[in-house]
């Protein structure tokens, strides 16, 4: 609706005028008729994007409630606007946040007029401490300009107003494959390049800034800068014959140039940094030789698209990405491993190489990105040609809903990864040496064609934006040759077009849902078995146990899990003739899930098998899908154990299920059902479990054995060609005659199909008692009937 002077908006704000209008939003100025004196306030009303979708909708809510959040944060800095509150009327969205008497930085821009380099220091400034602190809550304004910045009357300080990520919410759309997705939001002009390709982040911001200052100090608007055909670089300190070149100190030019460079990677990656390098003293001419040198090389290597093999001066990684500078996994960081990573991202892979073995050497639980990392500094530190690839994994996370064992499930896949990257370089000659790879000589060494193999660990948050915006900085990366990710079904949708439309290999060692299947791309493989079989496997295993009548109780909304509802629906209801009882909470991702109401329904309804996928990792679903496993235990109808069977997904293999069982009477557990990609006491390839036990100090389970089939085919696949390359990779995995040997058997595709893997592995596992185990309960194949069968020692002794 449109807001006119003189209406009041729920019952609180009386609007003034319309201040502007673009896309899906107005904002108006209005007169806060609750609080004392009636100050004026700004209203933004913002027009969900009209859509038969209730997804887009739901969705368009979720952003505005985190956004909503996000902005309360923010409004703590007295340079951004005070938040007032939030609500939805008739179907918009309302922010209502202090207005800010002053003028835009637009209107002390006059064309041709340039600014002294005291007065642009100081506007830096003045931005820059505001922008610190909004990257210190880890958003991206997205649309920094001058008519987004106002100067206050009461003190002429700059006030940052308008994120672009409110903006946004107005743009949601649900795709026919039932991803999410938003429009672009930034001004052209002023956006960095890689925001405008819809990927943007933080280091954005500073471009905008950057660009922003050359503004007032050329006198000339950002969209009439020439850029170099080549690079893509701004030029803005020329000469024309009616207008003198600038002479602008080199310390202020060189914070701009790095301020606005085309490459994100090539950028200031923090505002601190700016701030930092702005108000240094100069450099004295040899030591600012020594300064730039490494970024020369850095910068050559990146434009080099064909440098497959670059040297140890390599580039620095940041938004997530590692191959040995960051540590990712902040839970688990000792000294020497911030040392290691300390000494890497300075160039120093020698001494980065000695405390990464440090660290591994003391780790009694091994950790694989200390592994991975010790791997690549081995590479560099050797001067040893390698192939690089990476692996995408949920190792922090956006959403306020995911578990927070996150981490803990990444490194699961990480662990898969990292053997076979270590049994690649353990073949390679310089690695002979037991100083080399410390106690890791039960694994068998082979080398890629004589050279080894590099991993860059990439975080995708758990987040479906944050993984199509990793993919891209993935693409963008030439050296990588392929990527092992996403692990779960909602970021694999989210990323996989990106991939596909860049050509760069994908092969997900997590993702079910059958819309890969039914929407195949070129690029895209996994080695996980999709939903249609998982849920064959139960329904038959169900009809064995004369069950005919089911519940599935889902997350609707999450790709996997929607995906399996169908297709078991179709097997057991349509093929096999059983009855798909419908109930009133069957959706695990609802807040409100009232897992009680849920079981007495069942109850109602007699002999009823419980049909039970949460989705893998994204919202609360896990949680709700617990409470029934405990309510069900609870219901105990005769002396046979829990009143109905529990059938499920992989996704439920977890300690919180075995931790439920045991406080549960011994019956109970006994009728949960779980199908599973591999278990190490089936697998096919008996080496695989031993060798990941030893090495990691534990078991593995699932995640790591399909994450290490995925690392087997991309090796194999580098192997078979003489000149690695994307396209070649795609041509190698897809040809009929491709085969690798991995932890669960043989690995084919069906390609030129659908990418998905031929005669994958399935499993149907339960629960055992198993003394020794941390909850006296064991995950076995349904084949054993009792730990002893499965031949594990489980008394307490260990004998």
């Amino acid at each position: 609706m449109c807001l006119n002077p003189g209406d009041i908006l729920r019952d609180r704000y009386r609007i003034i005028y319309e201040l502007g209008e673009g896309g899906f939003a107005r904002t108006y100025t209005a007169k806060d008729l609750v609080s004392p004196e009636n100050p004026l306030c700004v209203v933004k009303e913002i027009r969900p994007h009209q859509s038969t979708d209730p997804r887009a909708l739901e969705r368009a809510k979720q952003l505005f409630e985190r956004e909503a959040k996000t902005l309360k944060i923010l409004s703590q800095h007295p340079r951004i606007p005070a938040f007032i509150e939030h609500f939805q009327e008739n179907g918009l969205f309302y922010i209502v946040q202090e207005y800010i008497d002053g003028h835009s930085l637009q209107k002390e821009f006059i064309p041709n007029h340039r600014w002294t380099k005291e007065q642009v220091t100081e506007l830096l400034r003045d931005i820059l401490e505001i922008l610190k602190f909004v990257h210190e809550n880890n958003v991206i304004h997205r649309d920094i300009t001058p008519s987004n910045l106002i100067r206050r009357n009461s003190d002429e300080n700059i006030v940052l107003i308008d994120f672009g990520a409110v903006k946004e919410i107005g743009t949601v759309e649900i795709t026919a494959s039932g991803r999410t997705k938003t429009t672009t939001i930034g001004t052209p002009g002023y956006s960095a390049p890689e925001q405008l390709n819809g990927q943007p982040r933080l280091c954005s911001d500073i471009y905008s800034v950057g660009l922003i200052a050359i503004q007032f100090l050329t006198g000339v608007h950002p969209g009439e800068l020439p850029q170099d055909p080549r690079t893509g670089e701004n030029i803005w300190n020329y000469s024309l014959p009616n207008q003198p070149m600038l002479h602008v100190n080199k310390r202020l030019a060189n914070v701009l140039n790095k301020m606005v460079r085309y490459h994100f990677n090539h950028r200031y990656q923090s505002v601190a940094k700016v701030l930092r390098d702005l108000d240094a003293p100069p450099l004295p001419w040899k030591w600012l030789l020594l300064a730039i040198a490494p970024i020369a090389v850095a910068f050559s290597i990146a434009i080099d698209r064909n440098n497959i093999f670059p040297s140890k001066t390599a580039l620095v990684f940041k938004d997530g990405l590692s191959g040995g500078e960051e540590i990712l996994f902040t839970n688990s960081s000792s000294w020497l491993k911030k040392k290691g990573v300390d000494e890497f991202a300075g160039s120093n892979p020698q001494q980065a190489l000695k405390n990464f073995k440090q660290a591994w050497q003391k780790e009694y639980r091994k950790d694989p990105e200390t592994l991975v990392y010790m791997n690549n500094a081995f590479l560099d530190a050797n001067n040893i040609p390698y192939y690089t690839i990476a692996v995408a994994l949920p190792i922090g996370s956006r959403n306020p809903d995911s578990p927070a064992h996150l981490g803990d499930r990444a490194k699961e896949v990480l662990r898969g990864v990292a053997q076979a990257q270590t049994e690649v370089n353990l073949g390679l000659p310089a690695s002979r040496s037991e100083l080399d790879f410390p106690y890791l000589g039960f694994l068998q060494g082979k080398a890629i064609n004589g050279k080894g193999l590099k991993v860059i660990i990439a975080d995708d948050a758990n987040d479906e934006e944050e993984a199509k915006n990793l993919a891209n900085l993935l693409v963008n990366q030439p050296e990588i040759l392929a990527v092992i990710g996403h692990t779960n079904s909602e970021m694999t949708m989210a990323a996989v077009d990106e991939y596909d439309r860049n050509n760069l290999v994908s092969i997900s060692p997590g993702a079910s849902t059958e819309e890969l299947t039914y929407e195949p791309r070129n690029f895209f493989f996994r080695t996980q078995y999709a939903s249609s079989l998982i849920a064959k496997d139960l329904a038959d295993y169900l009809f064995a146990k004369n069950q005919k009548q089911a519940t599935i109780i889902y997350n609707p909304s999450n790709p996997f899990s929607a995906s399996f509802k169908q297709e078991f629906t179709k097997y057991f209801g349509n093929i096999k003739k059983g009855k798909i009882v419908r109930i009133r909470d069957f959706d695990l991702s609802r807040k409100d899930f009232n897992a009680p109401r849920a079981i007495k329904e069942i109850e109602e309804k007699g002999e009823t098998a419980i049909v039970l996928v949460p989705d893998a990792q994204v919202t609360i679903s896990l949680n709700n899908a617990f409470e029934i496993v405990k309510l069900n235990a609870n219901s105990l109808a005769d002396n046979f154990g829990a009143r109905n069977w529990i059938v499920g997904a992989w996704t439920l293999m977890r300690s919180e299920t075995l931790e439920l069982a045991s406080g549960q009477p011994k019956k109970s557990f006994k009728k949960i059902i779980l199908s599973v990609g591999w278990h190490p006491l089936n697998s096919p390839n008996k080496a695989f479990p031993q060798q990941a036990r030893s090495l990691w100090g534990g078991e593995v389970n699932t995640r790591t054995a399909s994450a290490y089939d995925a690392a087997r085919a991309i090796i194999k696949a580098l192997e078979r060609q003489p000149n690695p390359s994307r396209e070649g990779m795609q041509k190698t995995l897809s040809s009929p005659d491709f085969s690798a040997e991995g932890a669960t058997g043989t690995i084919q595709f069906d390609s030129p199909h659908n990418g998905d893997r031929k005669n994958p592995p399935s499993d149907l596992v339960h629960i055992v008692e198993c003394p020794k185990e941390q909850f006296g309960l064991a995950f076995v194949p349904v084949k054993y009937p009792t730990a002893a069968a499965a031949g594990l020692k489980c008394d307490r002794s260990g004998f």
